[in-house]
């Protein structure tokens, strides 16, 4: 691998964040754009780069706050034998520098003139309840990664979850938040809007794919009724969400037995951030 054909890869998974040789679930291999190597020659030429190649490749990436974990058959479901499974994840350990950035984020949240903190309340409102129905509904831990193909919702499901949630902060009254008012001015098919925001968003990045070759392309309740597309976890978005569990969110669980700091004192801020990190981060890879 030389040094033009480690750009290409690099800049390969930027714009897909994964690569598998031999795709399983029936997604067919990404086929070469212009300017851009096809999934193929993208595997073949990790599988085939030397240990000094692959340090530089490791090297490249870790000055971008990247490193890429590589699964084989058997490490996690739906990797197909003989396969082998490339992740680009942020690295924790490492700063992540100022070229990637939420603002794809907060344009595809906007309706109006909604201000950044308004957006960020949706965009965490969102991901949170997005997790309550990947992770809360299976009984799964964010470590559960190899469950990852059971985790599927509707977009009909998220939305409804989202009225739900606002409901119940307008029966707060005056005990509502303050950071989460803002919320409650939606209109007409505000909520419908962003979650479709949302979910092309969380697709766009890698995290959400529609199930192949399972039929639940659409799904329908109890009753019979359709209740829209369905989405499934891609194994990357189990991997990040562990990550993010992990690196991002522990201050969480001391927040919740008393440790940290009270309420509205930064944590919640924090949170909004790190929420939106890995999206803002891979919405600017692909632009």
């Amino acid at each position: 691998m030389n040094m033009t054909e480690m750009g290409e890869v690099v800049a390969y998974l930027l714009r897909y964040r994964s690569a598998e040789r031999l795709p399983g679930s029936g997604r067919k291999r990404r086929a070469a754009r212009e300017g851009q190597l096809s999934e193929r020659d993208v595997c073949a030429l990790i599988d085939d780069a030397s240990d000094i190649e692959r340090e530089g490749l490791r090297d490249f990436l870790a000055g971008q706050g990247l490193r890429l974990k590589v699964f084989e058959t058997g490490d996690y479901p739906g990797i197909a034998p003989g396969s082998r499974y490339y992740a680009l994840l942020p690295d924790p350990e490492l700063e992540q520098p100022p070229l990637y950035t939420r603002e794809p984020v907060f344009e595809a949240l906007k309706l109006r003139q909604e201000s950044r903190a308004e957006l960020a309340q949706w965009y965490l409102q969102l991901w949170l309840l997005m997790h309550t129905l990947l992770y809360t509904r299976y009984n799964r831990a964010l470590s559960d990664v190899s469950r990852y193909q059971e985790a599927t919702f509707s977009g009909v499901e998220l939305a409804e979850l989202m009225r739900e949630q606002l409901e119940a902060l307008r029966a707060l009254g005056e005990a509502a938040p303050e950071t989460s008012r803002g919320l409650l001015e939606e209109r007409g098919e505000d909520i419908t809007r962003r979650v479709r925001a949302f979910i092309e968003l969380q697709v766009r990045a890698g995290l959400l794919e529609s199930p192949r070759d399972s039929g639940e392309a659409s799904a329908v309740d109890p009753e019979g009724e359709s209740v829209g597309e369905v989405w499934q976890q891609t194994l990357l978005g189990a991997l990040e969400s562990e990550q993010i569990g992990i690196h991002q969110l522990g201050h969480l669980q001391a927040l919740a037995r008393g440790l940290e700091e009270a309420p509205g004192s930064g944590q919640e801020r924090c949170a909004q951030e790190d929420a939106i990190e890995s999206d803002g981060h891979d919405e600017e890879a692909t632009a």
